[in-house]
């Protein structure tokens, strides 16, 4: 047991109760922690190792230094006068976003120390100064690299248009953190159920009425369906998409194929169904086209296409890029 701490002090701790009241035994481990080469040599290899040094090693710059750029959350086993440190602290961010919150008051508030933090993890946000949060640049650093990072930003970034859709792009979830006017936004509400479609649950009255959105939500995720309006939960294709069904969806094409609008409105609302079917089920494209073919004449056999069918064609060709 002599030789085990005296290569590594932490031995210790695995002895049995008679070794650990064995004083020469007990020394020569805590001497391990006094001694300055072999607590370099250690926190070189474990920067957590800097746990168990002595209180005046805690205080060496050169051990500490060392410490934190092999793990940088060792910045709290350092003495006071090292957490106020700019290097230290630097090199402690840059290798684990969490040094920063053992960081001074004062380095909380570098700007240089705060955005290496927040590049590294954008939840480091959370121990920047109040004077940070507000700073742009590094709120949409950290909700670049971190969406729900959002959560600390000041209220007026929170109302930024670029910065909540930034976030949700990343984390689509980061939503519920935006103000409300984000939230009225059509264009960051879809950009966060595309991310995940559960997002649809932060999203304004409105928007959960959009059909849209509401599709492109539970393509996402079937479980946004709970989340739309009750209009939009009872739709049928609606309901399909969440589940995923084809084989209902290439029926209700059958069905719709079956009608006969008279009225030009009707017939291009007819047409913006299949055109809808064939976007957010690709495999049916097909079943769409033919479906669209047979509404004005289901006689038709001459190869040429239906109003409607021309109006879905055109559609197709645009959206599908197909001939």
């Amino acid at each position: 047991m002599l030789a085990a701490v005296q290569k590594d002090g932490a031995a210790l701790r695995f002895a049995s109760k008679q070794p650990k009241a064995d004083c020469e035994i007990v020394l020569a481990a805590v001497q391990n922690y006094r001694d300055r080469s072999f607590m370099l040599a250690a926190v070189q290899k474990d920067g957590a190792a800097l746990r168990f040094a002595s209180k005046q090693l805690k205080a060496d710059r050169e051990i500490v230094l060392a410490a934190v750029q092999n793990d940088g959350t060792a910045l709290v086993y350092a003495s006071k006068e090292l957490n106020v440190d700019r290097e230290v602290v630097l090199a402690a961010v840059q290798k684990h976003w969490a040094g920063l919150r053992f960081a001074s008051k004062e380095l909380k508030a570098d700007r240089e120390i705060v955005l290496a933090a927040v590049q590294n993890y954008g939840y480091a946000l959370e121990f920047a100064s109040e004077e940070l949060k507000v700073d742009r640049e590094i709120v949409l650093a950290a909700v670049q690299n971190y969406g729900a990072a959002l959560w600390f930003a000041s209220e007026e970034l929170k109302a930024d248009h670029e910065i909540v859709l930034a976030a949700v792009q990343k984390h689509g979830a980061a939503l519920r953190f935006a103000s409300k006017e984000p939230k009225e936004d059509r264009e960051i509400v879809l950009a966060a159920v595309q991310n995940d479609g559960t997002a649809l649950e932060f999203a304004s009255k409105e928007l959960k009425a959009d059909r849209g959105t509401v599709l492109a939500a539970v393509q996402k995720h079937w479980a946004a369906l709970e989340f739309a309006s009750k209009e939009l939960t009872a739709d049928p294709f609606v309901q399909a998409l969440a589940r995923h069904d084809v084989e209902f969806t290439c029926e209700y094409l059958k069905n719709l194929g079956c009608l006969r609008p008279t009225e030009e409105s009707k017939l291009d609302a007819l047409a913006d169904k299949i055109v809808e079917i064939a976007k957010y089920f690709p495999e049916l494209e097909q079943q769409a086209q033919d479906a669209s073919a047979r509404i004005e004449d289901p006689c038709n056999d001459n190869g040429t296409y239906s109003r409607v069918h021309k109006a879905s064609r055109k559609e197709f060709e645009t959206d599908f890029n197909c001939k």
